[in-house]
């Protein structure tokens, strides 16, 4: 484990960064409607926004690895992204909009893996020491989300108290990146070079000589089973906080609209004990049973939410975000940190925010809006459901082949 004063600067980065994400994740929906655009229009610019987060984390990732300047593009990518969002208080035109919500996009989706980044290039065994320090993220997210829920702070009525409240924790979240570690350059390494192997009854694979093959093919399939997932949870992603403020709103047993926060904290909460035991449960399993595990749970989530809209099952539902993002993102970081050598880590990293998440998001959010607005959740929801059994179907078929057994030390 790295020193004291580096763990705790780890620890406090993930917290403060995903302090803003639990403003931002739930209540940009909200604070769109409450500008006052219909449901197509939310669904179209949340897709520009994870349209223009395909190409930030990959673009500035890249100047991050080339230049090793971890710390001053991830300040930046958080403070672009507050700068963008104050001038969209004071427009309703769509372009205008639309382009502000793109600088966002570009900025913030790149802060997430430029600080994986750096967390897996401090950490001398990333694979099973992240989650303990990932988990921090989660502990902030739920922390902003009770003092949401039990604070009165942010009204989904009130665009401006969103705007305050992320400006604030954005502003916390940037400053705190000085604490970080400077990365510094390495030599050319895989992170399991002595131990990562894929099964013997495959065609041979000669890890050290995969430089030039950590993009090959595999990976790319791979990112492809992370894609089908990740668009199955974009119904949640974009159109969750809606669904409950448009199905519960005025209901007692609900708490009107506070029941949002609380909602997206139970999501939260359950979170933590798969990434903090992500390790264990990745060198137990391993990646092939994680993955699929995660990708039927997605399944499931999405069918709860419709097919029985109570308060009751639906919190059932949002413990399931234990594997759709628990076990499912930590599944996929670990991959990427035995996949890809180290100064090529911020790429792919990138590549999987990008493609895996970003791509996947931008389009289940632009089609979602039109699916809702149409014919409503229930056919949202259930068309979502069955995309992830597509990459279920895969890596059972598949993934023997196509995913490396990932060796984890105990402790």
């Amino acid at each position: 484990m790295p020193s004291r004063r580096v763990a705790a600067a780890l620890f406090a980065n993930y917290f403060l960064l995903f302090v803003s994400f639990g403003i931002l994740t739930p209540y940009l929906q909200l604070y769109l409607k409450a500008r006052g655009f219909s449901p197509s229009r939310i669904g179209l610019l949340l897709g520009i926004f994870e349209l223009a987060g395909i190409a930030g984390p990959i673009l500035v990732s890249r100047l991050a690895d080339s230049r090793t300047a971890y710390r001053a593009l991830l300040a930046g990518s958080v403070a672009v992204a507050m700068v963008a969002f104050v001038p969209l208080q004071l427009t309703t035109l769509l372009p205008v909009s639309a382009f502000l919500v793109a600088v966002m996009g570009f900025s913030y989706r790149a802060a997430v893996p430029l600080l994986d980044s750096t967390v897996s290039r401090t950490l001398r065994d990333p694979g099973r020491q992240y989650g303990r320090f990932r988990v921090a993220g989660s502990i902030g997210f739920i922390s902003v989300s009770l003092v949401l829920q039990f604070g009165g702070i942010v009204s989904g009525d009130s665009s401006l108290s969103i705007l305050v409240a992320f400006c604030a924790a954005a502003m916390l979240a940037a400053s705190a990146v000085a604490l970080l570690p400077a990365v510094k350059k390495t030599a050319s390494t895989y992170p399991a070079d002595s131990a990562l192997t894929y099964p013997a009854d495959s065609a041979p694979r000669r890890h050290a000589a995969a430089h030039g093959r950590a993009f090959d093919a595999r990976f790319w399939i791979v990112i492809g089973a992370i894609f089908l997932g990740r668009f199955g949870m974009g119904a949640y992603y974009s159109f969750f906080s809606l669904y409950l403020r448009d199905t519960f709103a005025g209901s007692s047993a609900a708490g009107g609209f506070s029941a949002v926060s609380m909602m997206w904290a139970i999501g939260a909460l359950a979170e933590i004990a798969p990434i903090w035991f992500s390790g264990r449960l990745i060198g137990r399993w391993g990646l092939r049973a994680v993955f699929i595990v995660s990708l039927a749970a997605i399944t499931a989530r999405m069918g709860l939410f419709v097919l029985a809209p109570s308060l009751i099952v639906i919190s059932f539902a949002q413990l399931l975000h234990a594997f759709t993002f628990g076990s499912f993102h930590t599944a996929a970081v670990s991959y990427v940190n035995a996949k890809i050598p180290s100064e090529r880590r911020g790429l792919g990293m990138a590549i999987y925010s990008a493609l895996g998440v970003g791509l996947a998001s931008f389009l289940a959010s632009v089609a979602g809006g039109y699916i809702l607005e149409a014919h409503g959740y229930t056919a949202l929801f259930l068309s979502y459901a069955a995309v992830p059994l597509a990459g279920v179907l895969i890596l059972a078929v598949f993934g023997r082949t196509l995913l490396p057994r990932v060796p984890v030390r105990a402790g």
